[in-house]
């Protein structure tokens, strides 16, 4: 089994982990269970006001989610949900994006049980290398004006289902069927992350003109690695945009060397 750590920066990440730490867990299953609260939290605006009403009781709140799905979930769903509840929220909204974020890792965390995390990692960002270079494609699954949720995913399976992994493709339905136009890369970039961060490395996007021979490629892992001080994962794809250089992407910060910029920047200058 690979070893796993919890994403601190994720809230409630630390519950999920000890919940599915439990022997018998079933991981998958919880992620179902948090992917059906955050759809029904969505829809539902009055369940979501009623949970995060500062005037009411945390036993209240949590009384109030046990009556309404507590036997449709699991045990270790609802521990997780009732630290949901009893925590301060400034939006409803919010909820359902949480428990959707609680979804993501639940898969995750499944596909690292199996010993998957590098596997469904790599295909996510493939696929997301494919989305970004046809965007015909990209544009069907992420429109929401051209079908339902259930519809863009069925799209999406019957393009990748044979390709990708079940932890993989269960996350790709779930990027497509929730991703408005322009998010789809973004989500599918960030579940690549947090596989990486679950693995304590830290994944890096390497934007370049022309393929990186292996040296090159090694180089710029040591000098990352050596920069933020952990293992790095370093996920390539080519962009002739970036004509010379490279753009790189490692967590929160960007890096732009590319001729691309230099020569923008230049034609600012020289026009100022």
């Amino acid at each position: 089994m690979t070893q796993m750590r919890t994403i601190e920066s994720v809230p409630f990440a630390k519950d999920l982990a000890a919940a599915l730490a439990v022997p018998g867990t079933d991981a998958m299953r919880v992620a179902e269970d948090f992917f059906g609260l955050a759809d029904l939290f969505k829809e539902n605006t009055r369940l979501a006001r009623a949970v995060t009403d500062p005037a009411r009781s945390v036993a209240d709140k949590q009384g109030l989610v046990s009556d309404a799905f507590g036997s449709h979930v699991t045990q270790a769903t609802m521990s997780v949900v009732n630290g949901v509840v009893a925590d301060h929220w400034r939006h409803p909204a919010d909820v359902a994006d949480a428990l959707e974020v609680l979804g993501i890792l639940g898969v995750l965390n499944a596909a690292g049980s199996h010993g998957a995390l590098d596997q469904v990692r790599e295909e996510l960002f493939q696929v997301r290398y494919f989305l970004a270079h046809h965007r015909e494609v990209r544009v069907r699954l992420s429109d929401t004006a051209k079908g339902n949720s259930h519809e863009r995913g069925d799209i999406a399976t019957k393009l990748f289902g044979q390709r990708v992994s079940v932890w993989t493709m269960r996350l790709l339905r779930r990027a497509v069927g929730r991703s408005n136009h322009g998010r789809l890369l973004h989500n599918l970039r960030r579940y690549a992350q947090w596989a990486a961060t679950m693995q304590d490395r830290l994944f890096v996007t390497v934007a370049t003109a022309a393929p990186m021979s292996d040296a090159q490629v090694e180089r710029l892992r040591a000098i990352l690695s050596k920069r933020y001080g952990t293992a790095v994962d370093l996920a390539i794809s080519i962009d002739p945009e970036v004509i010379g250089g490279f753009r790189l992407r490692a967590g929160m910060s960007a890096i732009d060397a590319s001729l691309a910029t230099r020569i923008a920047a230049a034609r600012t200058a020289i026009a100022s």
